[in-house]
């Protein structure tokens, strides 16, 4: 009888054990379950996306909501579908307040494009203007003066090769 009984406590604690990992642990949940907490978190999600980017998107939903409407919860957003993300606001590029515009690097689609529109709007502050967005390699330039750093430039490269040697390197 204590044999049968202990069958019993396993398979039901095996049950309880599942069904916890089911609410609680995000790396274990199948993707129908991300998908439904995307909907009951009302959170950023892409619902054709991977299931690591679905685990981080759930993993970081509180979180963000944080920082929703700010330069970083664009780039928090963007950075799981892109290789990476930049977001340059109307001061840096001398366009009216609350204008930016974001710079992204890999694999660009007519869907994935349409997506990011929209992923931008969802999480951006709601007086903020997408004024464009653009797509490529990206780098930056150190300029030394007196033996020190007096300013940093980004610049946007073409393709993925960069340009240019150290004057040491050059032959």
């Amino acid at each position: 009888m204590a044999k049968a009984i202990e069958a019993a406590m396993r398979c039901m604690c095996k049950i309880v054990r599942d069904g916890v990992n089911l609410i609680v642990d995000y790396d274990s949940m199948p993707e129908w379950r991300l998908d439904e907490l995307a909907w009951e978190f009302n959170c950023p999600y892409d619902y054709k996306g991977s299931i690591e980017q679905k685990r981080r998107w759930i993993k970081e939903s509180a979180p963000a909501y944080a920082i929703h409407g700010t330069k970083a919860a664009i780039i928090k957003y963007l950075i799981g579908a892109f290789e990476s993300v930049e977001v340059e606001e109307g001061s840096e590029y001398y366009a009216d307040p609350f204008h930016f515009r974001v710079m992204v690097s890999g694999e660009l689609t007519a869907e994935k494009e349409e997506w990011l529109r929209k992923a931008v709007n969802l999480v951006k502050n709601v007086r903020s203007v997408l004024d464009e967005f653009a797509t490529g390699s990206h780098g930056k330039i150190a300029v030394h003066g007196t033996g020190k750093e007096i300013a940093r430039i980004a610049f946007p490269l073409c393709g993925d090769c960069t340009c240019g040697t150290w004057p040491e390197m050059a032959e």
